[in-house]
Order: C-alpha cells, then sequence, then structure tokens
C-alpha cells in the first residue's frame, strides 16, 4: 500500500512540475509577455532626461550613454525594432511604449530641458 501512495505522490510531482515547466514556456517563449527596458539617446536642450556619469567606462553599459531617455517595450514589439533603443518606433508610435520619466523624487538623476517644451517628460 505504501508504494503506491509513493508512486502517486510522485506522479502528481511530476505533473505539476511539467505544468509549472509549460506555463513558463508559453508566457516567455510562446505569447512573450514582458517588458524590456530600453534606453534611447536624449537631447538635454529639449527634453527631460535621466543622466548618469560614465567618466568611468566600468560604470556605464554597453551603450555608453550618459543622459538617455528609457522606455518599456513588449517583448513581442521588440523583434521590430531596427536597434536596441527602439527610439525611432516609439518616437513614430508604430509600437507600444510606455516611456518613464525621470523623476528625482525617486533618487533619479534628471536634466532638465531647456526650451520648456510640453514634451519634455517624453
Amino acid at each position: 500500500m505504501q508504494m503506491n501512495k509513493d508512486t502517486i505522490l510522485a506522479g502528481i510531482f511530476f505533473v505539476l512540475f511539467f505544468a509549472v515547466i509549460g506555463t513558463s514556456f508559453y508566457k516567455y517563449f510562446y505569447t512573450k509577455n514582458y517588458d524590456y527596458l530600453v534606453e534611447a539617446s536624449c537631447d538635454t536642450s529639449i527634453e527631460s532626461c535621466f543622466v548618469r556619469d560614465c567618466t568611468n567606462p566600468d560604470d556605464c553599459p554597453p551603450n555608453g550613454l550618459s543622459e538617455y531617455k528609457a522606455y518599456y517595450v513588449n517583448a513581442a514589439d521588440f523583434a521590430q525594432c531596427a536597434d536596441n533603443s527602439c527610439k525611432a518606433e516609439c518616437e513614430a508610435g508604430s509600437i507600444s511604449c510606455t516611456p518613464i520619466a525621470c523623476d528625482e523624487s525617486v533618487g533619479d538623476t534628471c536634466s532638465i530641458a531647456m526650451s520648456g517644451s510640453p514634451e519634455a517628460a517624453y
């Protein structure tokens, strides 16, 4: 009788294990239901931008941007981007991008747009 309980428990374990793997595969590989955080170059004369110190190359990401704007891009849309920044596609509206506003109250270092453009936060 004990052998049957162990077999049943092992069977339930393997079914649940493969269900979790299948669900993860479906969500992350098939439907790509997650977002990328992408950084694009930013013109501080017309936009409010994130700022980081890139005087030491080891402190910067590979894109080397010291002034940048950031977007969330859905992984399913990322393949349509011409480059890793998706800047042209986000600004043209050809893919859905969620801009991330620079907010010094949460610890971001921001530049101040010089022209006072209404698009300063975009």
